[in-house]
């Protein structure tokens, strides 16, 4: 089966969304100097469509400093009778 490529029309409203719900969250949590918000909603909504979008367009988010490492174990020169 062929891949297609994502139309230009597509990725317009991929970016579109994007923009728009970073948008709304930011609002959300901005306090201008006069101490009233802008907005005043729950913005889990629209977190969650912020980061579908992210995903939509291949971008992950994440924190970095994460020390762990992966660690790959051979056991196959092991005496424990399992393999």
């Amino acid at each position: 089966m062929e891949e297609q490529e994502p139309s230009k029309v597509e990725t317009i409203v991929k970016i579109s969304i994007l923009l728009w719900s970073a948008t709304l969250l930011t609002l959300s949590y901005w306090e201008p100097p006069s101490g009233k918000k802008i907005v005043d909603f729950d913005p889990t909504f629209i977190a969650s469509i912020f980061s579908a979008s992210t995903a939509a367009l291949g971008v992950t988010i994440g924190k970095k400093g994460n020390n762990k490492k992966d660690v790959i174990v051979d056991n196959k020169n092991s005496k424990s009778g399992i393999k």
